[in-house]
């Protein structure tokens, strides 16, 4: 659309001048000549404010100051709107145009762009075990639920069947979900039952629910244009339909004050030929969005359950609406894949609703409700013998009795453990009352969670061949299995239980030395600030050596060194043990790899051990994932000893930065990441973006796609500092955030995002699995450039200044490259010298053939460089 006879016109680059909300197109300008004006000289705005949206002055890396491009941000309310453009000289308006937000988007196989602004929480999920401290417990508190987590229940439904018009029914359905979820409803047992009641009791009085009803709200088209139709007429919802519905309750609902929304759906019965159709409940594994809302942008745990859940069947709302919870908190499914016999069905929730089991221990662990010292710490990987009996307590009492401990934890090796637990369901617990049997103690196998498509649930009972009691053990219950990493002296491991009496279990431990290695590197998270990048894997080069903020970050046409900290925690050396290093494009779940090198080295028992390779980056592509795997390793002089477990073996680390400068207007910072469907099937991907600092805003090019069977697409995504460093006011999203203009005006936004993909394998897409992540650091500063780059004699010298201003920048760093052989960067040599004042100055050896520099700023400033100037003048890029 454009603005018809005003000297500006505008052409939006979306279909009929539309965008879904929250979404964002280029908005171009056609300046006429005669108007004498530019770029500058114009504001840009839409009128109504950020219910239509704003329009971000930022440029991109392919402006063009002859054919100007802003950015149009789409925003929360669907309606008409106007974008309208002033001479900030005069006032007058000098163009204009309209365009329409939608609160619905029909596309089937992408979905629409995001922007969003404001401080997001990093998602936890698919969290690794962390450390191997032998000390201290893994899968504790990996996502904590602490405190209060309070649920927006709202009614949705279709032009397919409305809700009841009557007030005193559809009261009655609010009543029977809040009944449900949080106030309780008696059963025929004459017990009181809620989802807030259950979580109260697993978590020891840790967690609680709060929840409010809203609606019915109700959503323009049918039920098919929302859900999808799959297996025995249940659908699982389309894309977009969180976002649709969160719009359309959006006048109702203060979304700052939720963190879960329920979209509780009505379901259309049979009709002549039609079948009936419901909505299977589903959740988002830890939180989707950002959604776009009127009180900002917000990451939000959804869940869809149908409004008749309860009624058909004996499944009710607070068992399965607990399950579901359970994803949003971050837990996985366990009933899927299925392993015959060692699926942990009713003793975890996770697995299996119905019965209202308990969550297994390590679930309780990774939520934060059990404390470490409830467990007794085993180390099987330390080379001890273990010969001792423990007292456990009933799991579900919270503090074990003086003496007793809560659980056992039995360190395999880093990442795979055993866990022990004593379950026994009594009154007046609500919970546990229906175990597969009562009073016993439970074995659990618990590896690292994996990504998609996983060869196993994280959680599984331990394994038995038969000739035991199996990993379900009452009173004189024996559980056996033998170690054979050592062929020539297997080791048995055997639990026998006694003395349980309702109030306690004993539980004798026996494990001999087993005499193995267990060579081991520690995938993702290296800290929560870091969640995407392993804490065993760096990137060095001597930008980093010169200063330490450019760690991790690659740096192109020159020589990096990739290092992977490898711990032997098993009980002898491990000689000869090769770590294989590759690369591949920047992406949230996966992408081809290239190999770049590898190193053999001893990894004695204890202390870590480096391996590294040297890797010359190109300056094509320009982000990368580095993955480092040890192969399966087998001792070279007994080839009949073989590591502990393999499952410890791989660490992969996505590395980006990017400097938005604050030229007035700032820059915006483009790169893309890939994601690949691992299945053979055709599947959905959703990809969940959050940052650090509330001042940048961030832009994801798809929130949601379909990918074929082993497809790989590439996802764009920007990033730009939202104020303009010589505007008065401030853009109207920052506007609301004030108050964190000047703590966050100089920090480091983080960048994080993921992607989940739905099993196709699942009759129901109701399995989510991790594929991967990504993260970004974006930092900001003034613009800067490096005027008069030469060598004068023995000396290269040049100095340091503003863009825009010129002024000469005082502080920070500059590295001088010297190509003095002409072989290639891992011949480069390297002199870093303080930039005063502005200028610089470093030596250069004799016989130098070209050289280069890289200004590294201080606060508040970006960094830049000069080109290669060659031997006799002659300068390249």
């Amino acid at each position: 659309m454009t603005s018809g006879q005003l000297p500006v016109d505008l052409w939006l680059d979306a279909r009929d001048g539309r965008l879904f909300v929250g979404s964002y197109a280029p908005l171009r300008l056609g300046i006429g000549p005669e108007s004498g004006l530019t770029l500058d000289d114009l504001d840009i705005t839409v009128p109504d404010g950020l219910a239509g949206g704003l329009v971000s002055m930022a440029r991109g890396p392919r402006f063009d100051a002859a054919r100007p491009e802003v950015m149009l941000l789409a925003g929360h309310t669907p309606g008409t709107y106007r974008v309208m453009v002033t001479d900030r000289n005069s006032g007058s308006v000098v163009g204009e145009t309209s365009y329409e937000v939608v609160g619905h988007w029909p596309e089937e196989e992408q979905g629409p762009a995001q922007w969003f602004s404001g401080r997001q929480p990093a998602a936890t999920t698919g969290a690794a075990w962390g450390g191997g401290d032998p000390d201290a417990p893994q899968n504790h508190d990996v996502f904590p639920a602490l405190g209060v987590r309070r649920v927006a229940v709202v009614f949705v439904d279709t032009a397919s069947r409305r809700y009841t018009t009557d007030p005193v029914e559809m009261q009655a359905h609010r009543d029977r979900w809040l009944d449900e979820i949080v106030r309780g409803v008696k059963g025929p047992d004459g017990v009181i039952r809620s989802s807030a009641a259950w979580f109260r009791e697993v978590s020891y009085g840790n967690f609680d629910l709060t929840a409010e009803a809203f609606g019915p709200v109700q959503l323009p088209g049918t039920f098919t244009d929302y859900f999808e139709e799959s297996g025995e007429s249940k659908g699982r919802f389309k894309g977009n339909f969180a976002q649709e519905c969160i719009t359309a309750a959006d006048s109702l609902i203060d979304y700052a004050r939720f963190d879960t929304v329920l979209l509780v759906s009505q379901s259309v019965p049979a009709a002549g030929t039609d079948p009936a159709r419901s909505a299977w409940p589903y959740a988002s594994v830890g939180g989707r969005g950002p959604f776009t809302t009127s009180d900002g942008h917000r990451i939000l745990g959804i869940v869809s359950m149908p409004n008749e859940w309860g009624t058909t069947d004996d499944r009710e709302i607070h068992e399965s609406f607990s399950h579901e919870l359970g994803h949003n908190l971050g837990l996985f499914d366990q009933y899927t894949p299925a392993v015959p016999g060692r699926n942990v069905g009713s003793w975890d929730i996770m697995d299996w609703d119905d019965p209202l089991p308990h969550p297994t221990l390590v679930h309780r662990m990774m939520l934060g409700w059990v404390p470490a010292d409830w467990l007794r710490r085993l180390n099987f990987a330390d080379g001890s013998p273990v010969d001792q009996t423990v007292t456990l307590s009933p799991v579900e009492g919270g503090a074990p009795a003086p003496g007793t401990y809560a659980g056992i934890e039995i360190r395999i090796a880093d990442g795979y453990n055993y866990y022990l637990e004593y379950r026994n369901g009594e009154a007046p617990d609500i919970g546990d009352r229906r175990l597969p049997a009562d009073n016993r103690v439970v074995g659990t196998d618990v590896t690292a969670p994996e990504q998609a498509p996983v060869s196993r649930p994280q959680i599984l009972l331990l394994r038995s061949d038969g000739d035991d009691s199996g990993p379900v053990l009452g009173n004189g219950g024996v559980y056996t299995e033998t170690d054979h990493s050592d062929p020539l002296f297997p080791t048995d491991f055997s639990i026998s239980v006694s003395g349980i009496d309702g109030t306690k279990a004993d539980v004798h431990i026996r494990y001999g030395v087993s005499g193995c290695p267990d060579p081991s590197i520690r995938p993702w998270p290296a800290s929560p600030q870091r969640p995407w990048q392993s804490p065993d894997i760096e990137v060095r080069n001597a930008r980093s050596d010169a200063d330490p903020t450019w760690l991790n970050v690659p740096w192109l046409e020159h020589a990096n060194t990739v290092v992977a900290r490898v711990r032997n925690r098993g009980d002898v050396n491990a000689p000869g043990v090769r770590v294989d290093f590759y690369v591949k494009d920047y992406n949230i779940g996966g992408a081809p790899e290239f190999y770049i090198g590898s190193d053999t080295r001893t990894v004695p028992v204890g202390a870590p051990v480096e391996f590294s390779t040297v890797w010359v980056p190109p300056k094509k592509g320009g982000h990368f994932c580095v993955v480092a795997r040890i192969p399966l390793y087998v001792v070279p002089s007994a080839l009949s000893v073989v590591e502990r477990t393999e499952l410890n073996n791989q660490a992969q680390s996505n590395y980006d930065r990017f400097i938005a400068s604050t030229a007035s207007p700032s820059t915006r910072e483009t790169t893309s990441c890939t994601v690949t469907n691992p299945y053979r099937q055709r599947a959905r991907v959703f990809v969940v973006a959050a940052q650090s600092n509330p001042l940048y805003r961030t832009f994801v090019e798809h929130t949601w796609l379909w990918l074929n069977a082993g497809e790989t697409r590439r996802i764009g995504l920007m990033f730009e500092y939202a104020p303009d460093p010589d505007a008065s006011t401030l853009p109207p999203d920052i506007a609301l955030r004030q108050d964190d203009v000047e703590e966050y005006r100089w920090v480091s936004n983080r960048v994080s995002v993921h992607s989940q993909i739905e099993d196709p394998t699942d009759e129901r897409h109701h399995h989510v699995g991790i594929l991967g992540g990504a993260q970004a650091e974006v930092t900001t500063g003034r613009a800067t450039r490096i005027d008069d780059f030469e060598v004068r004699g023995p000396r290269a010298a040049g100095t340091v200044v503003a863009v825009g201003t010129g002024d000469r920048v005082d502080g920070g760093k500059v590295i001088v490259t010297v190509d003095g052989e002409g072989t290639g960067p891992e011949s480069y040599t390297y002199r870093t010298v303080p930039v005063r004042d502005g200028a610089f100055e470093a030596a250069v050896p004799e016989g130098w053939r070209a050289v280069r520099a890289d200004f590294l700023p201080p606060t508040g400033s970006a960094p830049s460089a000069a080109g290669w100037v060659r031997a006799g003048g002659e300068r390249r890029g």
